[in-house]
């Protein structure tokens, strides 16, 4: 940090992204017109603590959505444009193609903020008529022509994070979508412990204070080791006789990683595991949210076994790594480059694939203990307000990656000005 401070053009970029996250922050704190402040400040206090799913959408929203600010909707349109986009990507031959040129991917990244303006259009509307059906705490917390002015306000917040997202992509660090959603979780996370203080005294806090690091620390370590990990397949490179040497060979390594996508599919199975939950408060004639699947117990072993499961699955189910091994195969070829033991061509690829599913055989397992390990933890120490566990995984899933790719980027800018003056003309320029 005192050599980002120190160097003028990363300072600025550094508080350039300081001020964009200000501005965000400040937009999910303005109400929308239309919107009883008191009244909605109220009712999602006493939600955020008696029921833990509107605990959750307080997180998760960076406690816009239960307020109906003006960004209440959060980053949710853009992460859904952005999934719907790659969809359509794989799919379309003419959205492959711009994909593949430079200037191609510009233009769908311009979709991409057009199909999230529209989606927060089509969310803005149903947070806003569900407000006014009741479906939200506190009942009937808008006033006037409530509806409307909620949902349009909503919907122009959906372009301001739009252009904030431009702007930290331009001339911020970072990337701009993950660096927001993990602003907002950090800032409502530890509302959600002091509410543990309210509901269940000081000793439940103090227990939760302590379990809620422990366990972050040793899921973070477990990621670590998953991540970094690797097993290198050794490959030698033929060299041509030089003068009357005897030929020798080169040996290199593939790199088969264990894990490369941090607490995705935990992230996954718990917002499978919720999404009755979230219907049953916001869809019209939902039914009451006091059911085993509308009412989870994030405490409740029937809970915890269901979590476990899910992850297993979703990440089994999930491609085993970024490893091609048909192309990996045929490049050895093309390159004559063998494994040692191994005929080159289908041979190769077969055997590749082999370590490849071998070495990722206990991931999910992992994955799963992982997911489970928060609150099985606060459910021992006697917390009943286990979703603060699924608050640390929440936490851990949008921090993890989010500070790797800043911290990367942040080093490699100050490394590249720290050598520029040794660097040519045409590089420095480039």
């Amino acid at each position: 940090m005192r050599a980002l401070l120190r160097t003028p053009g990363l300072r600025a970029k550094l508080l350039f992204t300081a001020l964009a996250v200000l501005l965000y922050r400040l937009g999910q704190n303005l109400p929308s017109p239309g919107a009883d402040v008191a009244a909605l400040r109220d009712a999602a206090a006493a939600a955020a603590r008696d029921d833990p799913m509107y605990a959750l959408l307080d997180l998760l929203t960076g406690g816009g959505l239960p307020h109906l600010s003006v960004l209440g909707l959060g980053v949710f349109p853009h992460v859904a444009a952005a999934v719907a986009m790659g969809l359509l990507t794989g799919a379309v031959p003419r959205l492959r193609a711009l994909a593949a040129d430079p200037d191609g991917a510009v233009r769908i990244g311009r979709y991409v903020d057009v199909l999230a303006v529209a989606l927060g259009a089509a969310m803005g509307t149903a947070v806003a008529f569900a407000a006014a059906r009741g479906r939200l705490p506190g009942g009937d917390v808008l006033t006037g022509a409530g509806p409307v002015a909620v949902a349009a306000s909503m919907t122009a917040g959906t372009a301001i994070t739009a252009w904030l997202l431009g702007l930290i992509a331009a001339r911020g660090f970072g990337h701009g979508l993950a660096l927001l959603f993990f602003t907002q979780v950090c800032a409502v996370f530890p509302r959600l412990l002091a509410d543990v203080r309210e509901t269940e005294g000081t000793g439940a806090f103090a227990a939760a204070l302590a379990v809620a690091p422990l366990t972050a620390l040793l899921a973070v370590a477990a990621l670590i080791v998953l991540t970094q990990a690797e097993r290198r397949v050794p490959v030698q490179y033929a060299r041509r006789m030089v003068g009357v040497r005897a030929p020798r060979s080169e040996t290199v390594y593939i790199p088969v990683h264990l894990h490369r996508t941090g607490l995705r599919a935990v992230l996954i199975a718990l917002a499978l595991l919720h999404l009755p939950a979230l219907a049953a408060r916001l869809w019209p004639g939902g039914g009451l949210p006091d059911g085993l699947w509308t009412a989870p117990k994030h405490g409740s072993a029937w809970f915890m076994l269901a979590l476990f499961a899910v992850a297993v699955l979703v990440k089994a189910a999930s491609p085993l790594g970024a490893l091609d091994v048909d192309g990996t195969a045929n490049r050895l070829t093309r390159e004559g480059a063998f494994v040692p033991g191994i005929r080159p061509g289908r041979p190769t690829a077969e055997y590749l694939a082999y370590v490849r599913t071998r070495v990722g055989f206990a991931t999910p397992f992992v994955l799963g203990t992982l997911a489970v390990l928060p609150h099985a933890a606060l459910a021992l120490a006697g917390v009943r307000a286990t979703h603060v566990g699924t608050s640390v995984l929440i936490l851990l899933g949008a921090g993890l990656g989010t500070a790797t790719r800043t911290t990367r980027q942040a080093v490699l800018e100050q490394k590249m000005h720290e050598y520029a003056p040794y660097l040519p003309t045409s590089s420095r320029k480039n």
